[in-house]
């Protein structure tokens, strides 16, 4: 489970680097806003496969936290945007 927990964390943050690259990071984030989507990408899709562990199986896990680490990286970003503004 740890060798599954550390690729989930590198899918995340792969993830996080791509949406940053889409440039769905908030304004606000300037100087390190790359480091944090990273971050909060990994941090989204290890909470993601634990879920996806503890309702499907540790098979099915790997794509729970992929989908979950997607639908993160759009939806937290948004969020802040329009809580900020």
């Amino acid at each position: 489970m740890l060798l599954l927990s550390l690729v989930w964390l590198l899918i995340g943050a792969l993830i996080g680097l791509l949406a940053n690259g889409a440039q769905l990071r908030p304004a606000i984030w300037t100087h390190l806003g790359w480091l944090m989507m990273m971050s909060i990408g990994a941090i989204v899709a290890l909470c993601g496969g634990w879920l996806g562990v503890w309702l499907l199986g540790k098979y099915f896990a790997t794509a729970i936290a992929l989908w979950i680490a997607i639908a993160g990286m759009v939806v937290l970003p948004w969020g802040i945007r329009h809580r900020c503004q």
